[in-house]
């Protein structure tokens, strides 16, 4: 298993995980650097420390996306 099979996978590629076979979802994630006190936000944290920013007034959001699941697939 290579890290680039987890990380950018081909549609219906899979992995094994405890000797089973596992579906690869590629996933999008998206990060918000937020001033939690003036509600500025940051391209990235390398901008917000050169400001001089207190750490403690930061706030960090992560979305995650993930193609929609089928739910109601059959089993075996």
């Amino acid at each position: 298993m290579s890290s680039q099979q987890i990380n950018g996978a081909d549609k219906g590629e899979t992995i094994i995980i405890q000797g089973k076979e596992v579906p690869v979802i590629n996933a999008k994630s998206q990060t918000i650097i937020t001033n939690s006190k003036t509600g500025v936000v940051y391209k990235d944290e390398a901008e917000w420390k050169a400001l001089g920013i207190d750490p403690k007034d930061i706030k960090v959001d992560v979305k995650i996306q993930i193609p929609s699941l089928d739910l109601l697939a059959k089993t075996k």
